[in-house]
C-alpha cells in the first residue's frame, strides 16, 4: 500500500497541478433587427482565461472568466470548466473543453431617468470547444489554438416608474416595487469562436 501511494505521488509530482489557458479571438455570428427581423453578419472581440487543477493525467477542472464585446452590450462570462488532452506528453495534443455558467452585465450601460430605467441581465452560457496544444521547447509554456461554439442568453429590461403616491400603490407580484410597467426582451447570441493564446 505504501509503495502504491509513493508511486502515485511521484507520478503526479512530476506534472504541474495548476493549468492556465488564456486566449484572445473573434466571435462570428448573426444579429437580428428586433423591428424588421432582418439579420446581418457580426464579428466581435472575445477573450477567455481558464484556471484549473489537474485531477488526472489528461483531465483538468476549474473555472473561466473573460470578456465578450457584442455590439449592444459587453459581457463578462463566468463559468465552471473542463479541459481534456489527447496525445503524448511533450508533443502536440488535441484539447477538448466545455464551459458552463453565466454572463455578468456589470459593464453594460444602464439608463436611468425620472420616468424609468433600462438595464441588462445575463443568462446561461454554454461553450464546448476543441483545439490544439503545442508545447514550447522549454516545456513551461504552450501555444493553444481553439475553435468553440458559444451560446449566451441575455435579457434587456425597460421599466417605467409608478407615478402615484407610493403609500397607495397596489402590490403586484409580477412587477418589481416602484414600477407600473416592465418590458423584457430576450436575446440569444450563438457564435462560432476562433481563439489563440498561451498556456502554462
Amino acid at each position: 500500500m505504501c509503495i502504491y501511494f509513493l508511486a502515485v505521488s511521484t507520478s503526479y509530482g512530476q506534472q504541474k497541478t495548476y493549468y492556465n489557458q488564456t486566449e484572445f479571438g473573434v466571435m462570428f455570428g448573426r444579429s437580428e433587427n428586433q423591428w424588421s427581423g432582418e439579420t446581418e453578419e457580426r464579428s466581435n472581440f472575445t477573450m477567455l482565461t481558464f484556471h484549473g487543477a489537474r485531477i488526472a493525467k489528461h483531465h483538468v477542472v476549474g473555472f473561466s472568466f473573460g470578456f465578450d464585446n457584442y455590439e449592444t452590450v459587453q459581457i463578462i462570462p463566468i463559468a465552471l470548466g473542463w479541459r481534456g488532452f489527447l496525445g503524448a506528453d511533450g508533443k502536440a495534443q488535441l484539447v477538448g473543453g466545455f464551459d458552463l455558467g453565466g454572463g455578468s452585465t456589470i459593464l453594460a450601460d444602464e439608463e436611468k431617468s425620472e420616468w424609468g430605467r433600462n438595464w441588462w441581465e445575463g443568462g446561461i452560457m454554454a461553450s464546448p470547444s476543441i483545439g490544439v496544444y503545442i508545447p514550447a521547447t522549454n516545456g513551461n509554456t504552450a501555444l493553444t489554438i481553439s475553435v468553440a461554439y458559444k451560446r449566451q442568453q441575455l435579457f434587456q429590461f425597460n421599466g417605467t416608474y409608478d407615478r402615484i403616491d407610493p403609500s397607495v400603490q397596489l402590490a403586484s407580484a409580477s412587477l418589481p416595487p416602484g414600477f407600473n410597467s416592465l418590458t423584457e426582451t430576450k436575446y440569444l447570441f450563438q457564435s462560432l469562436v476562433l481563439r489563440a493564446g498561451l498556456s502554462f
